[in-house]
């Protein structure tokens, strides 16, 4: 994965950090950090709430390279660092081997969905953790033995998860689980925390960046129009609104719509039930799952899924529902689109193009690995609970 992404992808190389760096550079000289690109990458723009160009300002110190080396590794020990939380999580439950540390420090660091973070310089190891980090506290909190811990615990959940949707905004979807679970200690600290980095970023950078923020770096950011007539099975988004989009001619309102009551129908069914650790962890799970495939998301956001997902591979007892997140869990790392798939075909024999293309192009246009391994998974929680209803 790293060879192919060094190889045919090199020029992406340290892509979304150059982004970060030349806005932080900009932040400093007093200028509009939106509004700036860098000259590879000349339609890059830096997309995120003003705050969150702080812990890039130490970046401008160094050059290009040598702050994207720092980078990296602050995002493989925050990788490592998500590692060890899960660690904690599943040993709750049971125990451990060596290997199985290995194999889950590997795994996060090193998946096929982490790598291109690593590689362009992306931040979405530390959403996950910061997701990861608040699902766990909350569910310590639901555990506690009293009010004041409970209340603390949950007030940390609250932060953490705010601070991830303070960098990418949609998992902000999240409070869904929050509703669910009556946290309303945690609902009030992610909100606070959520206006407060809003208030400080305008405070700190003047109230016209945020302004920008929200009229021309968030709110221009549907990409409705691509789902028009069905989604382009090139395009990488990972969307239960792909498979509607080709099989519904709706305007983009309306494709919303269906896809909140296609994916909030299970989801409900999930949240029925939520009275064992290993219930609430799958309605966690479920949580994220729906988050991910309700928005257009890229394939890299799958991390996100992580502090779910691993817990469960190693928890989940019931035959049939880990056969469903096992063969989910494969199939989400196999990242293919049409246009991949129309790259190996350019270069295999005419015997096996036609065939390869015959059949895969259909499946692409509707689905991708990536979301019918989020559908399979998804399904399997629906599973759990029906197992778990009928006991």
């Amino acid at each position: 994965m790293l060879a192919v992404l060094l190889t045919d992808r090199s020029h992406m190389l340290a892509a979304n950090f150059e982004v970060y760096q030349v806005a932080a550079e900009t932040a400093l000289a007093g200028g509009d950090f939106y509004a700036v690109a860098p000259d590879r990458f000349p339609n890059f723009f830096y997309l995120y709430p003003p705050i969150t160009i702080v812990p890039f300002l130490p970046f401008t110190a160094v050059g290009l390279w040598t702050g994207f080396l720092a980078h990296t590794l602050i995002e493989v020990a925050l990788g490592l660092a998500f590692a060890w939380l899960l660690v904690r999580w599943i040993e709750r439950y049971r125990t451990l081997e060596t290997i199985d540390y290995a194999l889950i420090a590997g795994f996060v660091v090193g998946s096929i969905h982490t790598v291109p973070s690593l590689v362009y310089g992306q931040v979405n190891l530390r959403m996950a953790l910061l997701i990861a980090v608040g699902l766990f506290l909350l569910e310590r909190a639901v555990t506690a033995d009293d009010s004041h811990s409970a209340m603390r615990l949950e007030t940390f959940a609250g932060i953490a998860l705010a601070g991830a949707a303070l960098l990418k905004v949609f998992p902000a979807a999240i409070g869904l689980w929050l509703l669910r679970l009556r946290a309303w200690w945690t609902v009030a600290a992610a909100v606070a925390t959520g206006v407060g980095g809003l208030t400080l970023g305008a405070l700190v950078f003047g109230l016209e960046r945020t302004r920008t923020f929200f009229l021309e770096a968030l709110l221009p950011r549907s990409d409705g129009d691509a789902f028009a007539g069905g989604l382009d099975p090139a395009e990488p988004y990972v969307t239960i609104r792909r498979p509607l989009s080709v099989l519904f001619d709706l305007e983009p309102t309306l494709l919303s719509i269906l896809a909140a009551v296609v994916l909030l129908v299970p989801l409900a069914y999930v949240y029925t039930g939520i009275d064992s650790p290993r219930d609430r962890l799958v309605g966690a799970h479920a949580t994220v799952l729906v988050v991910f495939v309700y928005f257009p998301s890229f394939p890299l956001y799958y991390v996100i899924t992580f502090g779910t997902l691993i817990p469960l591979l190693y928890v989940l007892e019931d035959r049939s529902v880990r056969l469903l997140f096992v063969g989910g869990a494969l199939l989400a790392n196999l990242a293919l689109t049409g246009g991949t798939l129309e790259d190996v075909a350019a270069v295999a024999p005419p015997a096996v193009a036609g065939p390869l293309l015959a059949v895969g192009m259909p499946f692409l246009t509707l689905s991708t690995p990536v979301l019918a391994g989020v559908i399979a998974m998804l399904s399997g929680c629906v599973l759990y609970r029906h197992r778990r209803s009928v006991e």
